[in-house]
């Protein structure tokens, strides 16, 4: 890839905003995007300037070869038409020549690919894990007990004393650090005794690795060993690691449902656990509750 095609792709990656997790997919997108387009398909787009439909379509065709399910080539159509933006073709971009519709991947799903882990799994994948990678099974503990994302969890040792005291006070946890967009939320427990074991035990794995529960140079890094140590015991595919948020949302949910005795009212409060606002419900339902038997009820 050329220098002036790398400094396009830097500049939509910032120029598009979102998290930091966004703009590294993105940045990857775009950079698999021109290598494909001119190693693999032989089609010499070197900038989103003179980007052409028919050469969009035929990146398509060769992602749906690949094997990519038509979410993720809707992913990928949306990285490639914040470029377009960042270089002035708007127009272009919101044009019906390169809707999901004329790229043939209209329709996608956004049901939720991952499962919850029985009881039993669970308990046995955290103990297969403590064996030799203690601090991913305190992580896969507190993402099944307080609905973490998998980077919430790894970036969580500077909060775990301010938890220890907020569920000692029967109180909501805060989380800051490794959430989506940097916004950060409160959360309550499915079980307080159970969250306050899981919150004492990471203190105590990071005091004796040197204040980390994933030992690693940098956060990639880390990300990646905690995945390959859930991919290790099992936790891949529908049952990865977010099937822990999955446990935790449908625990929570009952609990809400419970209280508020509104199904509608129910599903806001989970996605205010979760971290994805109040506005979210039908998102909730469809991802994290899918087959849920209490989404009927309320």
């Amino acid at each position: 890839m050329s220098k002036k095609t790398d400094k396009q792709v830097r500049d939509a990656t910032r120029n598009a905003g979102g998290s930091t997790l966004t703009k590294i997919n993105r940045n990857a997108g775009l950079s698999k995007f021109f290598v494909v387009m001119q190693k693999v398909l032989n089609l010499q787009v070197n900038s989103f300037q003179n980007l052409k439909a028919s050469q969009l379509k035929a990146y398509v065709e060769h992602l749906k070869n690949e094997g990519l399910t038509y979410r993720s080539i809707q992913n990928q159509l949306a990285h490639i038409r914040q470029a377009l933006r960042a270089v002035n073709r708007d127009h272009f971009a919101g044009s019906q020549d390169i809707s999901n519709a004329a790229m043939g991947v209209a329709g996608a799903s956004r049901d939720g690919t991952h499962r919850p882990l029985t009881e039993l799994q669970y308990k046995a994948v955290v103990a297969a894990t403590r064996v030799d990678k203690p601090g991913a099974a305190a992580c896969m503990t507190l993402q099944r007990e307080l609905g973490l994302r998998a980077r919430e969890a790894i970036q969580c040792v500077e909060s775990l004393g301010a938890w220890e005291k907020a569920l000692i006070g029967e109180m909501q946890c805060q989380i800051l650090h490794g959430t989506k967009g940097g916004r950060g939320r409160w959360t309550g427990p499915v079980d307080i005794s159970r969250a306050l074991a899981a919150v004492r035990d990471a203190i105590a794995i990071s005091h004796a690795q040197g204040g980390y529960l994933i030992v690693s140079k940098n956060l990639q890094s880390a990300a990646r060993a905690y995945g390959r140590a859930c991919e290790k015991v099992g936790m891949k595919a529908e049952h990865a690691s977010h099937s822990l948020r999955c446990m935790y949302a449908q625990d929570r949910f009952v609990q809400h449902l419970e209280r508020l005795g509104s199904r509608n009212e129910a599903l806001a409060a989970t996605s205010l656990d979760l971290g994805h606002g109040d506005g979210r419900g039908t998102y909730i339902a469809q991802v994290y509750l899918k087959n849920s038997p209490q989404l009927s009820c309320g």
